[in-house]
């Protein structure tokens, strides 16, 4: 029996058999079906490192990748609900960027096989579509069903992902009725049960002719009050019932859950965080809760007070974090002044001097990203993700001998092997070192393992143009021709792939003048 005398019966009413476990019915939604446990035992100390990891990666710009970390953490400790916010965060900044599905990489890198694989899978798949509220759902059932397995407490966090999956409902058009349904039961399960009353209540206003589900959210309401009165003692020892307990901390608590949140609650933060920083003004975390919170509400007064806040912190105590930090809000500064020249080069296509002033806003804007991670690096000279971030910045201004050498520190990593490679391949060639370059991509395209996705097409790319101009420059009919196999293969994949039209009729042509010649 699952914890807060989870009700099996009704919940196979609602949701019905099959043979797969905790999977979804034919409208893809979540559904739990009585499967066996997995007997799931967090590893806190394992997971760990690689929550640390997400977290370097994240400040370093590359989240797909810090998704990623932060996942495979979560599939070690998923009751570490720091960790969720730390994930939901990198997945706000990889949808900003214009992404709304996975990456191949993320997709290859977790299951659906076991609680805690699908579980994580559910997250990813709502971390892409954040509003997406049968994805939030899908993730508050999964998130039960991880708690049941014995000694594994996911009440904090089930009811993290229930808050904003019932804030998603509410927004979504049309309501669901079966999603409130679904979200009530996860949070019976969990032992949220103020949560749950409150999705059950907005079930039965949209099927008030249901007394089965309205007398089931009546039973409910009664399990809260108990809860809330003291009556029951199950999970305090993990601290949920005890956050929640008090009206004044389940405010707050819902105020800092809410997936949107109101100007007043955005308000009532920073007025609490400046309250006191002012009480103490010198501790280190309060200084971190005070930007975070200024932030967090984001007007322009707020950014500029943050940032002299963390740079005075940095002067004071020369931790480089609060550097950072003052850093990443330069950078967001720049980012929205380049937004700036960007619109205006659109749209203004014929415009020269609006192009020109893009051009020098982009490579200014570069210019403040190598410097920032020239300083990140020098803070943090073992962390290579850091470096191929840096050799990033360095290849693209033009800096290739640096970026050759960042390149080859980062390839030891290997998750960053292919990635580097190929990079280290640009490099080359952009240096005219053909033969380096060649054998680079060669073993780019071997570390990766895959051809067919948008990595390994790039990669063929790279290693074509390299081989192409190694033929012309050498005049080499054995460099031609494996050119334009690969310029044949990429067009027989994707035929408006860049330039391939083209590469493939020159490559044919140079292919029949150096046999002609030969």
């Amino acid at each position: 029996m699952g914890r807060g005398g989870v009700r099996r019966e009704t919940a196979l009413a609602i949701f019905g058999r099959n043979k797969a476990g905790a999977g979804e019915d034919a409208n893809g939604e979540a559904q739990d079906n009585g499967a066996p446990l997995s007997g799931f035992q967090p590893a806190p100390d394992k997971a760990r490192v690689w929550f640390d990891r997400a977290r370097t990666v994240h400040e370093t710009g590359n989240f797909d990748y810090a998704m990623t970390c932060w996942l495979s953490g979560l599939r070690l400790d998923p009751t570490n609900l720091t960790a969720l916010e730390g994930y939901a965060k990198s997945a706000a900044q990889f949808v900003s960027d214009g992404k709304n599905k996975p990456s191949k990489d993320q997709l290859r890198s977790f299951s659906e096989k076991g609680d805690v694989e699908k579980y994580c899978y559910a997250l990813l798949q709502w971390g892409v579509k954040p509003l997406d509220a049968t994805a939030a759902v899908k993730a508050a059932v999964l998130s039960a069903r991880v708690g049941e397995n014995p000694g594994v407490d996911m009440g904090e966090v089930t009811y993290w992902i229930g808050a904003r999956a019932l804030e998603l409902i509410r927004r979504s058009q049309p309501k669901s009725n079966k999603l409130y349904v679904q979200l009530m039961d996860a949070c019976e399960r969990a032992g949220a049960w103020q949560l749950a009353v409150v999705a059950g209540d907005e079930a039965v206003k949209l099927n008030p002719s249901d007394a089965e589900l309205a007398n089931r959210t009546r039973n409910l309401a009664a399990q809260a009050t108990m809860s809330t009165g003291g009556y029951e003692q199950t999970g305090q020892s993990g601290g949920f019932r005890a956050n929640i307990r008090d009206a004044d901390k389940q405010r707050r608590l819902d105020e800092q859950e809410r997936l949107v949140r109101t100007e007043d609650v955005k308000d009532r933060a920073v007025i609490e965080a400046e309250e006191e920083h002012r009480k103490r003004p010198d501790d280190l975390p309060t200084i971190n809760a005070y930007v975070k919170a200024l932030l967090d509400r984001g007007k322009p007064e707020d950014e500029k007070l943050a940032y002299n806040l963390l740079k005075r912190a940095f002067e004071a105590t020369k931790q480089f974090h609060f550097r950072q930090k003052a850093g990443e809000i330069t950078l967001r500064w720049a980012r929205r002044k380049l937004g700036e020249y960007r619109r205006a080069a659109e749209d203004n296509a014929a415009d020269a001097s609006a192009q020109e002033n893009f051009r020098k806003a982009q490579r200014k804007f570069l210019e403040m990203e190598l410097e920032e991670f020239r300083a990140r690096v020098e803070a943090y000279p073992t962390d290579v993700s850091l470096k191929f971030e840096l050799g990033k910045r360095e290849l693209e201004l033009g800096n290739h001998e640096e970026a050759i050498a960042l390149f080859q520190e980062s390839q030891g990593d290997p998750k960053l092997r292919s990635e580097s490679l190929g990079m280290l391949g640009q490099a080359f060639f952009a240096s005219d070192w053909l033969d380096e370059a060649i054998d680079t991509y060669r073993r780019a395209l071997a570390s990766h393992g895959s051809d067919a996705d948008r990595v390994g097409m790039d990669l063929r790319y790279g290693l074509m143009i390299a081989l192409q101009r190694k033929a012309e420059q050498e005049r080499s009919l054995e460099a031609a021709a494996d050119a334009e196999k690969l310029a044949s293969s990429i067009a027989i994949q994707q035929i408006g792939y860049r330039d391939i039209k083209d590469r493939r009729n020159q490559l044919k042509e140079l292919v029949a003048q150096l046999r002609q010649a030969g």
